[in-house]
């Protein structure tokens, strides 16, 4: 059985009521459905790299129903490449000097237990995770603090460590170039070896933590965000100086070059307005087809590597349903676009904004109007 992670908090309890301190759904219940497959991959607030496509018996899948996430700490087949992370942005900034505790509940699943890393990252570690694994971003393998009852039980790991200020990512995973040394005690033959982890909190370690006044908005930006698999999907924008770390090149055969910030281009940004969809539906209106005419030609005769299709709705009704509206209004367009163009559904990629861009003040039908809208943008 889990352990609870119990602590007692002076002062005002965070939005969870968990206790989890600067992250949000440390207990992984509120789950994500991505935008681009449609499908349950990972937890709000969380991001996991890289995505590898699992089929439904594969024990990171059956991980999620339950609730928990799971780890790939190493594959013995694929190596370093075949590991995962998860990682969250911070939702209040740590206090320079101050002392932190990390933890939280950890399965081994049968294997003993080596290590876990908890990194903590000024910048987004997707973007940078070349300079965590050559070990010029500092890493803090867990403790285990209360080891289970029996073989096959969660037990609790834990750190601490004193914040520089600068802590605005948190990321999980096994960080070190070099493979696990945990032996498979129950199955020889399965070449992952997986840790499962919930119950997730960081507090100030004398407990004593008040959430900081960005702590709602943080949390509401982190749940926006429902895109799981695309290649320029960061939450920052800071350019990413870390250096290239060589495929098999580690420790001091690691080569460093310097990369550019990795950032789309933008080639163009086509408007479909609201009159060209059925009245208060997400279908094109089939009489007004012949309008889309001139967005073929557009397209036809832009570069693009990528394209992405935005829908947008006014500020009227439930946010429930202008999600739903704004991305059923952009499912259509992109499948219009797939089946006149051509084009691979790799290609594109679908967001749904509801209300949160409008274009004009929603205070007159024709400002209304013109935030009804869905927008093709081509990515060079």
């Amino acid at each position: 059985m889990k352990p609870l992670l119990i602590a007692i908090i002076i002062g005002v309890v965070g939005l969870n009521g968990f206790g989890q301190g600067l992250v949000v759904n440390g207990n992984f219940e509120d789950r994500n459905t991505c935008v681009e497959f449609l499908s349950n991959c990972a937890p709000e607030a969380w991001f996991r790299f890289p995505y590898v496509k699992l089929p439904p018996s594969h024990p990171a899948r059956i991980a999620a129903h339950m609730h928990h996430e799971s780890l790939v700490m190493d594959d013995k087949s694929r190596g370093i490449s075949g590991r995962t992370y998860l990682y969250t942005k911070l939702v209040c900034s740590a206090e320079p000097g101050k002392t932190y505790r990390f933890r939280l509940s950890l399965l081994t699943n049968g294997h003993r237990y080596d290590h876990l890393d908890l990194v903590l990252s000024k910048y987004e570690p997707r973007r940078n995770f070349s300079a965590i694994l050559a070990g010029r971003i500092e890493r803090h393998p867990l403790i285990i603090t209360r080891s289970a009852s029996k073989e096959d039980d969660w037990m609790e790991a834990s750190v601490v460590f004193k914040a520089t200020g600068e802590e605005r990512y948190l990321m999980l995973g096994n960080a070190s170039a070099k493979a696990l040394s945990s032996s498979h005690k129950n199955n020889t033959e399965n070449p992952l070896i997986i840790y499962d982890i919930d119950s997730l909190s960081l507090m100030p370690s004398d407990n004593n933590w008040i959430p900081c006044n960005e702590e709602i908005t943080e949390k509401k930006l982190l749940y926006l965000n429902n895109y799981r698999h695309s290649d320029f999907n960061f939450l920052d924008d800071e350019p990413v100086w870390a250096p290239k770390i060589i495929p098999g090149a580690f420790s001091e055969r690691v080569k460093e070059i310097p990369v550019l910030p990795s950032t789309p281009t933008i080639a163009d940004t086509l408007l479909i307005p609201d009159v060209l969809f059925d009245f208060d539906k997400g279908t094109l209106n089939k009489q007004l087809l012949y309008r889309m005419e001139e967005t073929l030609q557009l397209i036809k005769a832009k570069k693009f590597r990528t394209i992405e299709v935005v829908g947008h709705t006014d500020d009227r009704g439930s946010i429930t349903y202008n999600e739903q509206l704004s991305e059923l209004r952009a499912r259509s367009v992109a499948n219009y676009l797939i089946d006149q163009l051509q084009l691979s559904s790799a290609l594109i990629t679908i967001r749904r904004m509801a209300a949160s861009i409008p274009i004009a003040p929603n205070t007159t039908n024709e400002a209304r109007r013109r935030n009804r809208r869905a927008e093709i943008i081509l990515i060079r």
